[in-house]
């Protein structure tokens, strides 16, 4: 299983993913909703490795499921603390290796 090493990344560095362009990766319409969901995952940072966008795609895929009270942010925070994103993803029955490399490509082929 490919689990999603943390990364030791100086956020201020121009190359990564600004903030606002992850939002709109990964279709978030309000600006509240991207900050519960990266206050939630301890990210507080300007620009994003494409590993943190992969842990907030799955927190998103996992929110989408359903009901706030079955599929909501701190069920997740639990679950992660005993299984890897993929892990939780998997058990919905989506890939998020799929769905990431999608997103990815559909990021870096824009026009």
């Amino acid at each position: 299983m490919n689990a999603i090493k943390p990364e030791v990344i100086d956020h201020s560095n121009k190359g990564l993913i600004p903030k606002k362009a992850v939002r709109e990766m990964l279709g978030i319409k309000t600006r509240r909703t991207f900050v519960k969901d990266y206050k939630a995952l301890n990210f507080n940072y300007p620009y994003y490795t494409w590993g943190e966008v992969k842990q907030l795609l799955a927190l998103r895929l996992f929110l989408s499921r359903g009901k706030s009270g079955i599929f909501g942010r701190n069920i997740y925070l639990d679950l992660l603390k005993k299984h890897t994103p993929q892990t939780i993803i998997a058990s919905l029955g989506i890939d998020l290796e799929q769905e990431f490399k999608e997103l990815q490509n559909q990021w870096i082929y824009r026009i």
